[in-house]
Parts: C-alpha cells; structure tokens; sequence
C-alpha cells in the first residue's frame, strides 16, 4: 500500500520546485505574502509628464501592432481588430482629411485637442 504524504508537504515540495526566475516578480504581486515581505520596486510610481509619456508610449506599441502593413496608419477596421475602440469610435474627428486611416501623429492631434477643451 502506498503512503501518501500529509497535503502541506505536497504543497511545500510543489512550492520549492516552482521558484523559477520570476520568483521576485511572483512576491512582489502575491496576495498572500504579507506586505512587509513583498519586494518593493526601486523606482518611484510616475505621475504627471512621466506617466503621460508612459501612456503615450503604451499606446504607440499597440498602434505599431495593429498596423499589419506597416504603412504608418491604420484603418478603422485594423483599429476594431486591434481593440483601439477609441480610436474606432473617434475615427472620423482623427481623420479629419477623410482619406480613410489616422496616423499616430493625427491621434496625438486629436488627443492634445480634447485634453485643451478640457
């Protein structure tokens, strides 16, 4: 007959096995290691011009992502795909020439121009 081992060895055993390299992320982010053992991270939270700018670079990824033909602009159909349903939803106040695509120079445009009627 086999013995089985009490439940908080196996847990223990499958614990100590799974530390990988993202163990510091994994404790940093885990809701049931206590706030004084998480690891902190080094730099501060941004806020004001750095967090604009992390934003703005966030969405120039998924912007750069979307445009399959690399062609600098996006459709409204790349943009629906992509799940940019701002700038679906807003596509005809950014394309303001009409021509049927937005570069991102049109989108930060656009973006400045509402946050100035602000």
């Amino acid at each position: 007959m086999k013995r089985l081992l009490p439940w908080w060895l196996l847990i223990a055993a499958t614990a100590a096995a799974a530390q990988t390299a993202d163990e510091p992320r994994l404790r940093r982010m885990d809701p049931w290691v206590a706030p004084e053992a998480r690891i902190r991270s080094p730099d501060a939270p941004a806020a004001g011009a750095a967090l604009d700018a992390q934003a703005l670079a966030k969405l120039k990824r998924r912007f750069d992502a979307a445009d399959a033909q690399r062609s600098g602009a996006l459709t409204r159909a790349q943009a629906e795909r992509a799940g940019l349903g701002f700038v679906a939803r807003h596509f005809e106040q950014i394309d303001r020439s009409g021509r049927g695509a937005v570069s991102f120079d049109d989108l930060k445009r656009y973006l400045a121009e509402r946050e100035r009627a602000r």
